[in-house]
């Protein structure tokens, strides 16, 4: 029993922390197609865009409650994982073949 539950903190952490590389990935990649063009066309400097990036984040900080509500109510049945949470989470990090 004691082996399942440190299993589960393994998992948790190893799911934050891949999550969060996650997160970091597509953010970046985000404010780079934003902001790519505009400053390479010269319409905005670099200072500027790095200036709206700040924006771009915080943005991005605030409507992610907005964003996991949605995922959690309209896109994915919960109640299938209620009873299996560690498959839950084994599933969140893992892919099909």
């Amino acid at each position: 029993h004691s082996f399942q539950i440190y299993l589960w903190y393994i998992m948790l952490i190893l799911g934050f922390f891949i999550t969060s590389v996650l997160a970091f990935s597509v953010g970046a990649n985000d404010v780079a197609i934003l902001f790519g063009a505009t400053v390479g066309s010269g319409v905005v400097t670099l200072k500027q865009a790095s200036i709206l990036t700040v924006f771009e984040t915080k943005d991005s900080v605030l409507l992610r409650t907005e964003v996991s509500t949605t995922i959690q109510n309209g896109l994915i049945n919960m109640e299938m994982y209620n009873p299996h949470t560690c498959r839950w989470v084994s599933g969140g990090i893992s892919r099909d073949n």
